[in-house]
């Protein structure tokens, strides 16, 4: 057991989940603008150094809290043997949970932290676009289509819902996910 000045300073589970549930309720209320390291700190009844211990800044603090939900966005394509049915099923589940309020926040969230945060914008596009992106490749790929054209496709529809969803908000729906992936696989598919 190490005591003393040395003593290695280790996370309070309980500590660092007031700040994450603190960060998560700040961002839906505020957004990414109206979060500060001392509104977490307040809300999570931690002080701002025990924050700046484990984050070193909020745009990084943001990043980690938004990727650790993004197990639940980024599922893989499942593969059932009907290539259209499996993206399809995918997509929509997509948008529906890119369309709920807490996942639309998010989304807007990500795209404002990573536009004004070069940092955030990689660990950003490492943890979720690029993810999000290689699920519809991999399957797209298992099907025969060859890398370049599944990378394109795999963008066309990430990218056509994903953009659609940043412009118009919640009203996107879900026939508009099974539109864009039907057109685009009525392009490419084998």
């Amino acid at each position: 057991m190490t005591t003393g000045v040395n003593a290695p300073r280790r996370r309070s589970e309980r500590s660092r989940m007031a700040i994450v549930n603190a960060t998560k309720e700040l961002l839906l209320e505020r957004g990414f603008d109206g979060l500060s390291i001392e509104a977490v700190a307040a809300r999570a009844g931690v002080g701002k150094q025990t924050i700046y211990r484990w984050w070193p800044s909020r745009p990084a603090l943001v990043a980690d809290v938004l990727l650790e939900d993004s197990d639940k966005i980024l599922k893989p394509v499942p593969s059932t043997g009907d290539l259209v049915a499996d993206l399809i099923r995918w997509s929509s589940n997509l948008a529906a949970t890119l369309t709920t309020a807490r996942g639309n926040a998010m989304l807007t969230i990500l795209t404002v932290a990573g536009m004004e945060h070069e940092d955030t914008k990689a660990r950003m596009y490492a943890g979720f676009s690029v993810p999000l992106h290689d699920g519809v490749k991999t399957r797209l790929a298992a099907c025969g289509l060859d890398d370049v054209i599944s990378a394109a496709a795999a963008d066309a529809i990430v990218g056509g819902i994903v953009y659609s969803i940043l412009t118009e908000g919640r009203s996107f729906s879900r026939s508009r996910a099974e539109t864009i992936t039907r057109t685009v696989l009525g392009g490419v598919a084998p």
